[in-house]
């Protein structure tokens, strides 16, 4: 009888961290972040998006890796809310208003963050120009 109890409680337990493992699914998407100063805006905002439960950042190939609850929201959603952050996001461009309030390094090109001077972090504590 204990054996079947403990088969039982094991079963549930499975069964229910199963489930909440279902409850969440994950995407990956190519934004063109360039220096750590893009990477840090996203940590400060694509996280707090409705319905993220995770987010990473690879600031080497600007790829956003975010985890998230398929019951609020969608991946096209959080696409846009990049978008609105001033940074492509795999097929939904930037918004150009939002992007043209960015510092120069992060407009720059992939690999020319580090060569504009007119970054307002210039001389401040580094931001990540022209990290890899």
């Amino acid at each position: 009888m204990k054996k079947m109890i403990i088969f039982a409680f094991i079963a549930i337990f499975s069964l229910s961290t199963w489930a909440q493992n279902a409850k969440t699914k994950s995407v990956v998407i190519q934004t063109n972040g360039v220096s750590g100063m893009c990477k840090q805006k996203m940590e400060q905002n694509v996280p707090y998006f409705k319905g993220v439960t995770d987010f990473s950042y690879d600031e080497a190939t600007s790829k956003v890796t975010v985890v998230y609850n398929p019951s609020k929201t969608t991946p096209d959603e959080i696409r846009q809310g990049i978008s609105q952050l001033g940074y492509d996001a795999d097929n939904v461009k930037a918004d150009p208003k939002a992007r043209e309030k960015l510092p120069a390094c992060c407009k720059a090109a992939k690999g020319k963050a580090g060569e504009h001077k007119s970054c307002p972090h210039s001389g401040k504590k580094p931001c990540g120009h022209g990290s890899k």
